[in-house]
């Protein structure tokens, strides 16, 4: 389907949602998965949740500890660098901002070709570190295995529905019978679910509209070439639409690297020689969603990257890294937006609000704002502000009658 086919799509289904809800689910589960849960329904149930983390070995459940203690510390302290509020006094106005967490958020976990209890966790701990109040999950019913159902407990997410595609997008957004609405939808998705998030955005808050995984790699002359193809070869593995590009100094080096590659790689990667300092101007222009910057100088460049979703510094860090275990969410703005946005974080899920109190007696300020309203013939606006000016009772003097401006 092209862009506009894909558009009316994406609409027909969730205009469906919005007025059958779970009627239309049930429908689309019986279409798209050969499932009827019309009398079990879709909501996962709490013993399923807790049998499924009893079926995980031992050594695998620690690892997903392990990342998730990460994911978490790593959350807790962006939010405790983040103020609460702050404001300041001046021309006797006290003004400022505070930041408060959207109250619920539904976490959409992709399916694809194998199940993510990663984007699980990458996506709701976020949430969790904002003090989101109620976190819902959706993904497809073929990806909900023990790994992912023990990632969402892990995170102490109650509400699961064995829904993806279009459908989770409209119900989490409009509500049904079963799926209560929420206020912000975040974790990526396929075309498909990026243009669902597309249209009930203003409805709801979306995180961004990711697009297939990228990344670049900068590579010095003396990089092992082992460690470039096993990360070429990281991103290759996730779909036939993921991007790669090396970027590298050394002729030497791009053929040791090419004579180690899979022959199927090189569809989807774009090699270029140049100087180092070419290639940070090369980065900036793509705007990535990895970066890898595989050189021994590597400060002397990272100073100057601009436009990028996340770094990876040194040899002894790859793109891996960041998907699995070292913190920060994995969740990156992709196909060029790094160039006006940021990866999912607390930030996400944080609403700010601007606060502004004025004192009795700052007459000064009251006869600046009603002469700026008279300026723009905002009478009632000119008049808000003088009746603060002289006396409460000042308004029911004003000969500004309502037939003026609404004639």
């Amino acid at each position: 389907m092209d862009a506009k086919q894909i558009s009316t799509y994406v609409s027909d289904i969730i205009e469906d949602i919005k007025n059958n809800g779970d009627k239309a689910i049930f429908k689309y589960l019986k279409n798209f998965d050969n499932i009827d849960l019309s009398k079990k329904g879709y909501r996962v149930s709490q013993k399923a949740i807790d049998d499924a983390a009893k079926r995980i070995p031992k050594q695998l459940k620690n690892v997903i500890k392990s990342a998730y203690s990460n994911i978490l510390a790593y959350h807790k302290y962006e939010r405790s660098q983040i103020k609460k509020r702050w404001n300041y006094v001046r021309s006797g106005l006290k003004i400022g901002q505070f930041y408060t967490p959207v109250e619920s958020a539904g976490i959409y976990v992709p399916g694809g070709r194998f199940p993510y209890p990663s984007t699980v966790i990458m996506t709701a701990v976020p949430a969790m570190a904002a003090g989101v109040k109620r976190i819902a999950m959706v993904t497809p019913l073929k990806n909900m295995n023990d790994t992912v159902l023990f990632s969402a407990k892990l995170c102490g997410i109650k509400e699961i529905y064995c829904i993806g595609g279009v459908m989770a997008v409209g119900a989490l957004a409009y509500g049904t019978k079963t799926l209560k609405k929420v206020d912000m939808i975040a974790g990526p998705g396929n075309v498909y679910v990026n243009e669902a998030k597309r249209q009930v955005f203003g409805c709801v808050g979306i995180d961004s509209l990711a697009g297939p995984t990228e990344v670049a790699i900068i590579a010095d002359k003396d990089v092992p070439a082992d460690y470039v193809v096993a990360d070429i070869m990281a991103q290759v593995e996730h779909d036939l639409l993921a991007k790669t590009y090396l970027l590298c100094e050394s002729t030497e080096k791009i053929s040791e690297i090419e004579k180690l590659l899979p022959k199927k790689a090189f569809k989807q990667l774009k090699t270029e020689l140049c100087s180092l300092s070419k290639a940070v101007d090369i980065v900036n222009n793509i705007a990535p969603e990895h970066l890898e910057l595989l050189v021994k100088n590597y400060r002397i460049l990272l100073k100057n990257i601009r436009n990028v979703g996340a770094v990876f510094v040194g040899y002894q860090t790859p793109t891996a890294s960041g998907d699995y275990w070292a913190g920060p969410s994995h969740v990156l703005p992709t196909n060029g937006s790094a160039k006006f946005s940021s990866g999912l974080s607390v930030m996400t899920f944080l609403k700010r609000s601007a606060y502004i109190e004025m004192s009795k007696n700052n007459k000064k300020a009251y006869r600046a704002i009603a002469d700026f309203a008279q300026a723009e013939s905002m009478q009632y606006h000119k008049k808000s502000a003088e009746a603060r000016y002289f006396l409460s009772s000042f308004f029911s003097k004003c000969k500004v009658k309502t037939a003026d401006i609404y004639p």
